[in-house]
C-alpha cells in the first residue's frame, strides 16, 4: 500500500508538472496582452463627428446691468455646432452661439442705448451679437466608467477660447473664454439631446459701456438641443486582436493533449494499485468516456460556426461514437461587454443551438444524447473573446 501511495504522489507532481508546461503559452499571453474598459482602436478622422443645434435663454452681466432686474435681461439664445470625438473621452468642437443681449447703463452715451431714461435713473440697452468658439469636450462618464455606447446619461464639461461681434451698430469685436456642462441623454445610436449650461467670459468693450468695476463683461446661457452623429460613429474595441485564429487553435490542441495525458495517469495508477507488472513495447492510449471541456469559439456578435471549428467538431464526434451511452451537455456564452442582457441570452442560446446541429446534421449524433443551454452574457473566462464560446461537458 505504500508503494502505491508513493506512487499516487509522484504521479500528481508530474501531471501537475505537465499541466503547467502545457499551459505556459497561454498564461505568458495573459500577461502581455492586457484589455481593459478603456481601451478602443483608433478610429479614421472621418468617424466620430456630430452636429449640434439648440436654442434657449441667455443673460448678460456688463458693467450697469446691476440696474435692472434679472428678469428685464434674459434674451433669446441659439447655438449650432460641429465637432469630433477623438476618443470616447475627448473631443473638440466649433460652436457658434449668440443672438441677442440686453442690460442696462447709467451712462446715456452708451453703446446700444434703446430709448429715453427711466424713472430709475438708467437706460436700456438692447444689441445683436455672436460668439465663434472652440471648445475642448471632456466626456467624464467615459473618463473614469470606461467606454459604453448604451449609457443613457453623460456628464461632458467644456473649455474654449473665441471672440465676440457685436452685429448692431457701432460694431465691435473682444476676445472671450467659454466654459460649461454638456448633459446628454442618449435617444439612440445617432441622436442625443443636450441640455447645455454655459458661460462666456469677454472684454470690457462687449456691452459698448468701459470703466466699471470688474474689467469684463460676461453672458450665462441655458439652451435644449438636438446632436446628431454622424456614420461611422462609436468606438471598436481592440478585444478581437488579443489572440489570434493561430493561438486559439493551439489552445485547443493542449486541452486535447492533456485529456490524453490524463488517460495515461490513470491507467498507470490502476496497474500499480492491483500490481500489475506487464511488458509492453507500445503504449496504448485510453481515451476515457468523461471527455475533457471541448471548445468553439465564435466572432462578435456572431453565431456562426466556422470551418476550423467545424473540423475541431469531428474529433468530438468521434469520441461520442465510442461511447454512445454517454450524454452530454451543450453551453453556450456570450461576451456582457458588447450587448444587451436580452440580446447576448438568444445570442448564447443561437451558439449552443449551432453547435448541436452541427454534431447531429453532420456528424450523426443522436440529439437525444444533447442537452442545450444558454448561460447568456458572462465575463468568467478571463478576456472578453474567450466568452464568446460554447463549452460542451459530459452530463452529471
Amino acid at each position: 500500500m505504500k508503494k502505491v501511495l508513493m506512487l499516487l504522489a509522484l504521479s500528481g507532481l508530474s501531471s501537475a508538472a505537465m499541466a503547467q508546461q502545457k499551459l505556459q503559452v497561454v498564461e505568458e499571453f495573459e500577461v502581455v496582452q492586457v484589455q481593459d474598459k478603456y481601451q478602443v482602436l483608433t478610429n479614421p478622422f472621418w468617424s466620430n463627428w456630430f452636429f449640434s443645434v439648440g436654442g434657449g435663454a441667455s443673460v448678460m452681466y456688463g458693467d450697469g446691468d446691476y440696474a435692472g432686474s434679472f428678469g428685464k435681461r434674459i434674451s433669446p439664445t441659439l447655438n449650432v455646432a460641429v465637432g469630433k470625438w477623438f476618443t470616447p473621452g475627448l473631443g473638440l468642437r466649433l460652436q457658434y452661439s449668440g443672438l441677442q443681449a440686453q442690460g442696462f447703463t447709467y451712462d446715456g452715451s452708451a453703446s446700444y442705448v434703446k430709448g429715453m431714461r427711466q424713472s430709475e435713473g438708467y437706460y436700456k440697452q438692447r444689441f445683436d451679437y455672436m460668439n465663434l468658439h472652440g471648445d475642448v469636450l471632456f466626456n467624464l462618464n467615459a473618463l473614469f466608467g470606461g467606454y459604453n455606447p448604451q449609457r443613457v446619461y453623460e456628464v461632458i464639461p467644456y473649455l474654449g477660447a473665441g471672440f465676440t461681434h457685436n452685429y448692431s451698430e457701432p460694431h465691435r469685436q473682444a476676445l472671450a473664454m467659454n466654459a460649461g456642462i454638456i448633459n446628454r441623454f442618449r435617444i439612440s445610436n445617432a441622436v442625443d439631446i443636450n441640455l447645455e449650461l454655459g458661460a462666456m467670459g469677454t472684454e470690457d468693450k462687449f456691452d459698448g459701456e468701459l470703466g466699471g468695476s470688474s474689467g469684463y463683461d460676461g453672458m450665462l446661457s441655458a439652451t435644449l438641443g438636438l446632436t446628431y452623429r454622424f456614420p461611422a460613429r462609436g468606438f471598436r474595441r481592440a478585444e478581437s486582436q488579443l489572440i489570434s485564429s493561430f493561438e486559439l487553435a493551439a489552445m485547443q490542441d493542449k486541452i486535447a493533449q492533456m485529456a490524453i495525458e490524463k488517460a495515461e495517469l490513470e491507467k498507470a495508477l490502476l496497474n500499480a494499485e492491483n500490481r500489475v507488472v506487464t511488458e509492453v513495447t507500445e503504449r496504448e492510449v485510453i481515451v476515457p468516456s468523461d471527455i475533457a471541456p471541448r471548445t468553439v469559439f465564435f466572432e462578435k456578435g456572431s453565431s456562426k460556426i466556422s470551418t476550423r471549428e467545424a473540423m475541431n467538431l469531428s474529433y468530438l464526434a468521434e469520441q461520442m461514437k465510442q461511447f454512445p451511452e454517454m450524454t452530454y451537455v451543450v453551453n453556450g456564452y456570450a461576451d456582457s461587454a458588447t450587448g444587451s442582457p436580452e440580446f447576448n441570452k438568444q445570442l448564447s442560446m443561437k451558439r449552443a443551438q449551432a453547435v448541436v446541429d452541427v454534431l447531429v446534421n453532420q456528424y450523426g449524433i443522436s440529439s437525444d444524447r444533447l442537452k442545450v443551454d444558454a448561460n447568456g452574457g458572462v465575463d468568467k473566462f478571463g478576456q472578453p473573446i474567450l466568452n464568446r464560446v460554447v463549452l460542451v461537458r459530459m452530463a452529471e
